[in-house]
């Protein structure tokens, strides 16, 4: 495996772990494939949060939150 995965790896779950240097190819290409779908659903749940809080909020302040959010 790559070290730019173990370097991924390391940084979303600390350096000072050292489980990350002894998983086996397979084990870290499923725990990168796991991760990484996570955070693409945790993603996908706090943009359709913050646009659900968006459509609760009265339209004049809608429009100046969307623009600090980048909405």
């Amino acid at each position: 495996m790559r070290s730019d995965v173990r370097d991924r790896l390391r940084s979303w779950l600390g350096d000072d772990l050292g489980v990350v240097d002894g998983l086996s190819e397979r084990e870290l290409a499923n725990l990168y494939e796991a991760l990484t779908a996570a955070r693409h659903r945790q993603a996908t749940a706090i943009a359709a949060a913050s646009e659900e809080a968006l459509r609760q909020m009265p339209a004049p302040v809608r429009v100046g939150v969307g623009k600090i959010l980048g909405f």
